[in-house]
C-alpha cells in the first residue's frame, strides 16, 4: 500500500520512541502478543454476527492471534463504535463498522464520539445486497403491488427495520422518497426481532441484508419481493432487482470495514489490513461469505480507499435524512 505523509510521520515516531537496542520491526514483529477482540454493534443472530465469525476465524490465523467477537449493540451500532474510540489504541480492540455509523452525528445527539475522528480505517471486509421482503399473509407480491397499496392506503403499511439509522432503516426513507408513498417505520432491536414480526403477520415489510433472510425466504417463511443490488443474487435467483421491476438507482447494497482507535500505530494499521486481505483471499473464506451473500470488497482495499468511501457515505445519506427530515434522537 502508500503511504501517505502523516503514516509516515507516525512511523518516525515509533521508531523514535522505541527503547534501546531495539527497532521497528522488532515492535511490528511483536504485534499481536495476545488475542485481539473485534466488537459488533449488533446482537447475535444477524448478519454482522455471522460475518464477523467468519472474519475472526481467518483473521485470527492470518495473525497468529485468536480474535474474539464481543457484542455491544444499541443505536445502529453506535453504542460498540463509542465503546471502542475509547479503548486503548493498541490494536488489541478494532470495530466492525458500517453505514449506521457515518450518519451517528445526524442521527444521535447523545452519542460522544465522532466517527470520523475518533476511528481510523483499516480496510473494507464486505459488501452485502440487501432485499426487501414480507410476510405470507401480506397482500403483495411485486414492488408494484406494494405501491398501489400504499397509495391507496397512505401511511398504512409498515416497514421494519433493525434500528433507527440503520441501512434498512435508511432504504425504507429513500424507498418513501422515490415512490412518493408514506409508510409508517417501525424500528427493533435487530433484524431477527424484525424478521419475527414480518413472519408473524404484525409488519407488512422489512428490507433487511439477504443473510438475514435467505434461510427463511428458502423455508418458505418470507415472501422475497425484490432485491436493492444491481444483480440479481445467487442465493435467490428468481427475486427481481427493483430495475427488474423498473426502478433504477437503487444498487444501495451495505458494507462493513474494521476501524481503530485513533492514535493506533501505523504498522499496527498495516498488519490489521494484510490480515484483512489475506484472509479474503482465502478462496474457503470467500465461498463461506458467498454462501450468505456477502462479497468481497474490490482491490485495492487499503485504508485510504476505505477512508474515501466512508467520506462519500457520510455526504449521501446526511443529505437523505435531511431531505426526509428525520430528527436526531435525543
Amino acid at each position: 500500500m502508500q503511504f501517505s505523509r502523516k503514516n509516515i510521520a507516525a512511523l518516525t515516531l515509533v521508531s523514535a520512541a522505541l527503547p534501546w537496542g531495539a527497532t521497528a520491526s522488532d515492535q511490528e514483529a511483536a504485534y499481536p502478543q495476545r488475542p485481539v477482540t473485534l466488537v459488533i454493534g449488533y446482537p447475535p443472530g444477524g448478519g454482522a454476527d455471522a460475518l464477523a465469525r467468519l472474519l475472526a476465524q481467518s483473521m485470527g490465523e492470518s495473525l497468529g492471534q485468536k480474535m474474539i467477537v464481543q457484542y455491544k449493540p444499541g443505536a445502529a451500532g453506535n453504542i460498540g463504535a463509542e465503546y471502542v474510540a475509547r479503548t486503548p489504541p493498541d490494536g488489541y480492540t478494532v470495530f466492525l463498522g458500517g453505514r449506521p455509523n457515518t450518519i451517528h452525528k445526524t442521527m444521535y445527539e447523545r452519542m460522544k464520539y465522532d466517527f470520523s475522528r475518533d476511528l481510523v480505517p483499516v480496510g473494507l471486509v464486505a459488501t452485502m445486497p440487501f432485499i426487501m421482503v414480507s410476510g405470507t399473509h401480506a397482500p403483495m407480491a411485486s414492488v408494484q403491488d406494494l405501491v398501489r397499496l400504499a397509495k391507496t392506503y397512505p401511511s398504512a403499511l409498515t416497514c421494519a427495520s433493525d434500528g433507527v439509522g440503520t441501512t434498512s432503516h435508511l432504504l425504507c426513507e429513500l424507498l418513501q422518497q422515490d415512490m412518493d408513498i408514506d409508510m409508517q417505520h417501525v424500528p427493533y432491536h435487530g433484524a431477527a426481532s424484525a424478521l419475527t414480526d414480518v413472519m408473524g403477520g404484525r409488519i407488512d415489510i422489512t428490507i433487511v441484508d439477504v443473510a438475514s433472510a435467505v434461510s427463511n425466504i428458502q423455508a418458505g417463511k418470507l415472501r422475497p419481493i425484490a432485491v436493492m443490488s444491481g444483480m440479481r443474487v445467487p442465493e435467490v435467483p428468481y427475486v427481481p432487482t427493483m430495475e427488474d421491476a423498473g426502478i433504477p438507482g437503487f444498487d444501495l447494497g451495505a458494507w462493513c470495514g474494521l476501524v481503530v482507535p485513533a492514535g493506533t500505530p501505523a504498522h499496527v494499521i498495516v498488519k490489521l489490513n494484510q490480515a484483512i486481505n489475506e484472509a479474503l483471499a482465502d478462496p474457503a473464506l470467500r465461498d463461506a461469505m458467498a454462501k450468505m451473500s456477502f462479497a468481497t470488497p474490490p482491490q485495492p482495499n487499503t485504508p485510504t480507499a476505505f477512508k474515501e468511501l466512508i467520506a462519500e457515505e457520510t455526504d449521501r445519506w446526511t443529505a437523505i435524512l435531511r431531505s426526509r427530515n428525520i430528527k436526531p434522537l435525543h
